[in-house]
């Protein structure tokens, strides 16, 4: 579980699709979990970002980073405490800010595996304005409006077309390169909700489980534990922003019990579950002409 010394989680009602967070963390690692949409983020501290495949990105500090939908990472800081200012962008914000700002040259990156890494630390600057700006939450029901959150909102719309390609990403197959494996994922990936332990998914391989738990990481860069808790808070997320109590969430996705569920939520998104819930209920409250973008 993270100890977090300050945290923030807010969305703003006008930008649908968005979610934002300010965060002091005193632990180095953030566990194994991926997102929905794209992940924009910098931190004070030099960041070692591992996908599938054990491929590990360095990260600067102070630079601007990109995290494509759906690519499994953990996240290790190499000082602490440590501190990340983060934007989360469905790819319903992206699609919509591509169409309207198709000239828009995007900012230059090393990029491996879904990872990008901005050159420029004027990107870094930029996205940090923005989040600045937009760093007052707005509340569900509120009507107010102040000049800095519609200022972020404008330079946003603008510098989004930068940072996130105009090509929407192809959907990601994982492949460790091994068949067996690769059966083992799919076994985790459709039955996170039950009791399996490593034994059971060792027999289901015919291997050892020694073996099982060195070749599936090598395969996949996490161990068949991380794998099956990352679906499982997955799922868990998904539930609970679509307003299912946390108890109910903890249950159906396969944890043994709330406090289980609240630990590992905390430890993979920096927020407490119940303001998750709380605060997705503004992506629903949107009109459905703002539900595909950000509404102007």
């Amino acid at each position: 579980m993270i100890e977090l010394l300050g945290t923030r989680y807010w969305r703003d009602a006008d930008l649908t699709g968005l979610q934002l967070t300010s965060n002091r963390l005193s632990e180095r690692e953030i566990r194994p979990h991926r997102h929905v949409g794209y992940t924009l983020a910098v931190s004070d501290a030099e960041l070692h970002v591992r996908t599938s495949g054990n491929r590990v990105s360095v990260v600067p500090p102070g630079t601007l980073l990109r995290i494509a939908p759906q690519v499994w990472h953990s996240v290790q800081a190499r000082s602490t405490p440590w501190r990340e200012d983060a934007m989360y962008c469905s790819p319903a914000v992206a699609r919509c800010i591509s169409a309207a700002h198709e000239s828009t040259p995007l900012a230059r990156v090393e990029d491996d595996d879904g990872v990008a890494v901005f050159l420029d630390q004027a990107e870094a600057r930029d996205f940090l304005e923005c989040h600045r700006l937009l760093s007052e939450p707005t509340g569900i029901g509120r009507d107010d409006d102040t000049e800095e959150s519609a200022a972020g909102r404008a330079l946003l719309r603008q510098r989004l077309a930068r940072w996130i390609p105009l090509a929407p990403q192809p959907a990601r197959r994982l492949d460790g390169g091994d068949d067996r494996m690769n059966r083992l994922y799919a076994l985790i990936a459709s039955g996170f909700q039950q009791r399996l332990t490593l034994d059971s998914l060792s027999a289901a391989a015919g291997l050892h489980p020694v073996h099982v738990q060195r070749r599936f990481k090598g395969a996949f860069g996490f161990t068949p534990h991380e794998m099956l808790v990352g679906h499982r808070i997955e799922y868990a997320r998904d539930l609970i922003a679509g307003g299912a109590r946390v108890t109910y969430a903890a249950h159906a996705a396969g944890f043994t019990d709330q406090s289980h569920l609240h630990k590992t939520f905390l430890g993979t998104y920096a927020v407490m579950p119940g303001d998750y819930r709380r605060l997705s209920a503004l992506d629903a409250l949107q009109p459905a002409s703002a539900r595909n973008g950000i509404s102007g």
